[in-house]
């Protein structure tokens, strides 16, 4: 039987796969090493993308609303006071304002985020100085405030006393010496500190590369912002030279998805994050709870992490009131859970709605994987990724059961 030139090349595509996959298996210590050399090199180029996926977001939305509409409205407004048949209204040469509305868009972006993190840093970090202090204070008192907490509860319920005598448990937490086990803990700390700190050239080092890694990803991605729509076509023309049209216009079809998806899950994320910790500072300081600012903002970068995050924001600031007072730390967790299904149920359908467009179920799958594989960063990359995968595998699978015509009722529960 003669084979066809197809077949031939399927069977040495095959044989090559199959010769290259075996020499991955045995050599994966050397394919981990190519990956991380080449991750290393490639580090500033990454943060540029991702500097510049998060500032196009605000950008985008200015260049809006600040250029791109005045100047429709106007033209729309020259075009409607002008009488017919006088010619086309459009100016032979846009305003100088509008020729520049990329670089005037990026630097408006741009004084937006360095301005709300320096409110903030200017709002919490005092907050924070003052009750990490109190914190350092209870944590030094806390065994003898939850000794006497015990014994407060043991004499409002003797039945749990005869219950915990019965059990030969000894409650006199003060017979450990936890003054001293939180010295030589505090000691050891401060000797690594020091030991850390006394490695001038390390350290030196790596602050160098940090500033240099940092340079280069926010030139990066400045190039990237001032030529997304060059760039943009530049891979457009590089798919369709390469490739066949129904492939190329596929390509370009998945990456608009992912653009869109990945724009709306970060943006909705972040409100989200910004509106529960303000219901949280809200709530708490009108119940007088301690280190209302501290905790409200931990827990809005915590609920930046889907599902987990602000969970454990809720047991951070439950511990930190613990060591004020144990009776308003079970009052926050309450707090927590009612504001957490107040935002669940509520706020997030609205502000993030159905931009992700993922099942629950795949959902959780997503953040494990992500965060098993890349840690918090998977956790808020692989949402948006699964989404991704999901549409493009049902929009196949609908295709494919159109093709042949599979009748609903065959498959439909």
């Amino acid at each position: 039987m003669e084979l066809d030139k197809q077949t031939i090349k399927k069977i040495i595509g095959l044989i090559s796969f199959a010769i290259l996959l075996s020499w991955g298996l045995k050599n994966t210590e050397f394919i981990k090493s190519l990956i991380a050399l080449a991750l290393g090199l490639l580090q500033p180029f990454l943060i540029g993308g991702v500097i510049a996926f998060v500032v196009n977001v605000p950008m985008r939305a200015l260049e809006n609303a600040c250029f791109i509409k005045p100047y429709q409205k106007r033209l729309a407004a020259q075009a409607a006071a002008k009488p017919a048949g006088k010619g086309s209204t459009v100016p032979a040469k846009p305003p100088i304002w509008y020729r520049a509305k990329r670089p005037l868009s990026l630097i408006l972006s741009l004084l937006l985020v360095i301005g709300i993190i320096g409110v903030g840093t200017l709002i919490v970090v005092p907050e924070t100085v003052s009750s990490f202090s109190s914190i350092v204070n209870n944590l030094r008192n806390f065994p003898l405030m939850l000794n006497q907490w015990a014994q407060e509860l043991m004499d409002w319920m003797p039945q749990a006393a005869v219950w915990l005598e019965e059990l030969n448990l000894n409650l006199d937490l003060t017979s450990i010496d936890w003054r001293e086990i939180i010295t030589q803990v505090v000691n050891f700390l401060q000797n690594g500190a020091g030991n850390v700190l006394n490695t001038t050239f390390t350290v030196a080092s790596g602050i160098f590369n940090g500033i240099v890694t940092g340079f280069l990803a926010i030139v990066f991605s400045f190039y990237l912002l001032m030529n997304k729509e060059k760039l943009g076509s530049q891979t457009k023309q590089l798919l369709y030279a390469l490739l066949k049209e129904p492939h190329a216009d596929y390509l370009v079809r998945v990456g608009q998805m992912t653009n869109r998806t990945f724009s709306k899950f970060l943006s909705g994320q972040c409100v989200e994050a910004v509106i529960l910790a303000t219901l949280f500072f809200v709530s708490m300081s009108i119940l007088r709870f301690p280190y209302a600012m501290i905790i409200s903002t931990l827990i809005a970068f915590t609920a930046l992490i889907p599902i987990f995050g602000a969970f454990i924001g809720c047991v951070v600031g439950a511990f930190l009131i613990l060591l004020v007072d144990p009776v308003r730390a079970f009052w926050f967790v309450v707090l927590f859970l009612f504001l957490q299904q107040f935002e669940g149920n509520i706020i997030y359908p609205r502000v993030v709605g159905s931009s992700v467009g993922l099942p629950s179920m795949w959902v959780l799958v997503a953040v494990t994987l992500g965060g098993s594989m890349m840690g918090v960063l998977g956790m808020l990359v692989y949402i948006p990724m699964f989404s991704v995968l999901y549409r493009l595998i049902r929009e196949a699978v609908s295709d494919r059961l159109k093709t042949k015509q599979v009748p609903v009722e065959k498959f439909r529960s």
